[in-house]
């Protein structure tokens, strides 16, 4: 399955596979705000018109940050993770990024091996950022030369 560029306009999609991968799901409306900022894009994997799996990445200057991600969880295993984050990867470097950072619960064990597996590093931690509680660890990419990841 390919990962495809998706707009503003699958913003109801993106909050539906958002509602089943998080316990705080993001609104249609903030995906569809966040996509009118031409530094946002999102991919998506999509099958019967609905998305599997989503990536949503802001690009500032030479740095870009995963704002979410997520996989439909009955397509979970399958590397479609992998997809959409190697597709937002080349996006990102193509616009002239060199590195790519996200945050991450630090007990989401699935979510740490993905972007361990696609080459990220934990560079730093941000105590009790989710809701108080647990901390949030910072991951970062360097990309290579300018359209490259080496993923």
């Amino acid at each position: 399955m390919i990962a495809e560029e998706v707009t503003a306009q699958s913003a109801e999609r993106m909050a539906a596979l958002h509602a089943k991968c998080f316990d705080q799901p993001w609104p249609a409306s903030e995906f569809a705000s966040l996509l009118s900022m031409p530094s946002t894009l999102a991919f998506a994997i999509q099958q019967d018109a609905r998305h599997l799996a989503l990536v949503l990445v802001r690009i500032a200057a030479d740095e870009a940050e995963i704002l979410t991600i997520g996989v439909d969880p009955d397509f979970r295993g399958k590397r479609l993770g992998l997809a959409v984050l190697d597709r937002a990867e080349r996006a990102v470097s193509e616009s002239g990024a060199i590195s790519m950072f996200l945050e991450v619960n630090q007990h989401n064990d699935p979510a740490r091996a993905l972007y361990t597996r696609a080459g990220y590093s934990e560079i730093g931690r941000r105590p009790r950022y989710y809701r108080g509680r647990d901390d949030a660890l910072i991951f970062r990419k360097t990309l290579l030369e300018r359209g490259q990841t080496g993923a």
